[in-house]
């Protein structure tokens, strides 16, 4: 063997270290788990309650309140700003976007029905 090759040491295992790994993690996902649950719970309890006019923002703020946490929960799996974590902010601001739309669409009225009955188009004989 030539001078300049020098062997790896091979790498020790502390078994205490790995298990306070562990807990560390468990500990993580019971804390997300339990601000989960809570929120589910609040959605089913909000189901039963009328909101008046407020009804369209509760739903709303809850489903973001959800849609966040998962998303918190997606990205703590991977720590870098990877394609993955890039996705999840597409998605947000494309289901962000949709929700704008539906919404926006809705106020509007139905134009290909508005349109059909116009009476300049009908020809009546």
């Amino acid at each position: 063997m030539s001078a300049d090759h020098t062997e790896e040491t091979p790498h020790v295992h502390d078994q205490a270290a790995e298990v306070a790994h562990a807990w560390h993690h468990f500990r993580e996902n019971v804390k997300f788990f339990a601000c989960f649950l809570g929120i589910i719970l609040l959605t089913v309890f909000a189901f039963n309650i009328n909101f008046g006019s407020w009804n369209t923002v509760a739903i709303l703020v809850l489903a973001a309140l959800r849609s966040g946490l998962i998303a918190y929960f997606m990205a703590s799996m991977f720590k870098p700003f990877s394609f993955v974590t890039r996705n999840f902010i597409f998605s947000a601001i494309f289901l962000a976007a949709m929700i704008f739309l539906s919404l926006w669409d809705s106020e509007t009225g139905d134009p290909i029905k508005d349109r059909i009955n116009v009476p300049s188009q009908s020809h009546v004989p």
